[in-house]
């Protein structure tokens, strides 16, 4: 009997707590890049990314030790075994706390040097040096401290989380607000607020987690060395996925910065805003689902396991298609009206990546799965060779043909079209238990073909009329949204969909204009 329960509603609270908090935080980010782009100068903006993507490389350094953590941890829960639980956190939590010693020295030590490493120009480059060295200290604290941080994941309380999550991003959100207008404009005072917020959640998850799992606690005399190289083994997979997976992320930015320019540095992260908010609310919508799925892999409830898999991926890509389709469309339209016609060229950047975030969609659950059923040396050797591939593009294309964030977007695009789908999908769908048929049928079919009216009448608005306000964009993309909503209550449904809606339907507590509602698209 697993430890590990297995509901839907669960998941949907947790799902939409974590939307929320992501939503908050992406409002946020939306109008600070704005506004910060309109007051200071392309070089200093140009900062944000580039320390963001030094400090891509700063968790994954780390990985080898954490990354497994969370997967015995909830694996042990699963099996009812709080004295191996115990046993974990023992064995880990003194090796990582040499690790975030070790971790801020060099931290500290690289950003005292980082024009060393970047091209940061002489009037910026104290703040450089402090916004590394802040993230930095954030980062070394919190590596010893992610043994008692998975209370929230195995109990399945993540809306908790979410709610520290919220409060924190208020308070993140009120220190920027003070420093911005009370102080000054600066690329610095991002960094600052996000460490300080960052701090404060880790004071405020901490001894929740630890009530959550009490069994989450350290008791030198029982450390195995035989299970540090067990999780350190498995870590060290997830290891080599996240550095593929990193090394592009934040190699982009940097391989602009050293051969290109800092408005094409800026350029290419500004039209990665809606790709780039669409990863971070979908991901942490996906997050519940790893206890899940490693108590149906535990039980080999296989059917469940497949049904879970193509069912996450097509709401996600309904999700995605739903915003991807007027936003690719209208990308430029959208660009010169949230900057003011100053980085109209990001707009195309921004389709091109957009459809990067679709293909994602499709294998949502992908990686969750591999975790699960333990596999990640199979994933993290295509993930590896695929990014690879992807930065020896980027390379060919920034360096080679000067096509600067263009380049990085059809690096992204090719690798992703032809790699992902050729060498990591079929890996997935094989841990799932989901054969190409059966995913073709529940998932690409049902997304991709009620998006097709959508996407003409995009286009024909495009080709008819000029999309020169945002009361005509919004009004253009909520009736593009619209139609693609009919046509997937028409021809996406699938029986458990319509199932589940019924259930819906039958609850209580759910409006009677509702149920009426719930119970058409049931029957439609």
């Amino acid at each position: 009997m697993s430890g590990i329960e297995i509901s839907k509603k669960i998941i949907l609270i947790n799902s939409l707590s974590s939307a929320i908090s992501l939503l908050l935080s992406m409002s946020v980010l939306v109008w600070l890049q704005q506004y910060l782009l309109k007051h200071i100068s392309a070089s200093e903006y140009s900062l944000i990314p580039i320390v963001l993507s030094a400090m891509a490389f700063a968790p994954l350094m780390t990985t080898v030790l954490t990354g497994g953590l969370s997967r015995f941890v909830t694996v042990a829960y699963a099996k009812n075994d709080l004295e191996q639980i115990n046993t974990i956190c023992s064995t880990m939590f003194p090796i990582l706390f040499l690790a975030g010693i070790v971790f801020l020295i060099v931290g500290w030590w690289i950003a005292w040097n980082i024009d060393t490493f970047l091209v940061i120009a002489p009037q910026y480059l104290l703040d450089a040096k402090i916004m590394l060295a802040l993230m930095v200290f954030s980062t070394a604290v919190r590596l010893p401290l992610t043994v008692f941080l998975s209370g929230f994941m195995v109990r399945q309380k993540l809306v908790w989380q979410d709610l520290i999550d919220i409060t924190c991003n208020l308070f993140r959100i009120a220190l920027l607000f003070c420093l911005l207008f009370g102080l000054s404009a600066k690329a610095l005072w991002v960094t600052v607020a996000l460490v300080c917020s960052e701090l404060l959640n880790l004071a405020i998850s901490t001894p929740i987690s630890l009530k959550l799992l009490p069994a989450q606690k350290v008791s030198f005399r029982k450390f195995k060395k035989t299970l540090a190289k067990e999780i350190t083994a498995f870590g060290s997979w997830w290891f080599v996925g996240s550095l593929a997976d990193v090394i592009k992320k934040a190699m982009d930015p940097l391989i602009l910065n050293r051969f290109s320019t800092a408005f094409e540095v800026t350029v290419f992260y500004v039209s990665d805003l809606v790709p780039r908010t669409m990863i971070q609310i979908l991901m942490p919508i996906s997050k519940p689902f790893f206890p899940i799925l490693a108590g149906m892999v535990a039980t080999q409830d296989n059917v469940r396991l497949r049904n879970t898999y193509t069912r996450t991926a097509r709401y996600h890509t309904w999700i995605v298609l739903m915003i991807a389709v007027p936003v690719v469309c209208f990308s430029t339209e959208l660009m010169h009206l949230y900057l003011n016609g100053q980085y109209d060229k990001a707009g195309g950047v921004m389709a091109i990546l957009m459809g990067v975030t679709i293909m994602n969609a499709l294998n949502a659950l992908g990686a969750a799965v591999a975790l699960a059923s333990g596999d990640m040396r199979g994933l993290s050797l295509r993930v590896i060779f695929i990014q690879i591939t992807n930065l020896l593009l980027t390379f060919l294309f920034v360096v080679r043909y000067e096509q600067g964030a263009y380049g990085s977007a059809y690096a992204s695009i090719i690798a992703v079209v032809i790699l992902d789908v050729t060498l990591k999908w079929p890996f997935c769908r094989r841990l799932a238990h989901t054969p190409f048929i059966y995913w073709f049928k529940e998932c690409l079919i049902p997304t991709f073909i009620p998006a097709l009216p959508a996407l003409l009448f995009c286009l024909f608005v495009k080709s008819e009329y000029d999309i020169d306000s945002w009361v005509k964009l919004i009004s253009v993309s909520a009736l593009s949204a619209f139609v693609y909503i009919v046509f997937i209550v028409k021809f996406g449904l699938r029986t458990q969909d319509k199932m589940d809606l019924m259930r819906m339907s039958q609850i209580d507590k759910v409006p009677e204009p509702m149920k009426k509602v719930l119970k058409l698209l049931a029957k439609s």
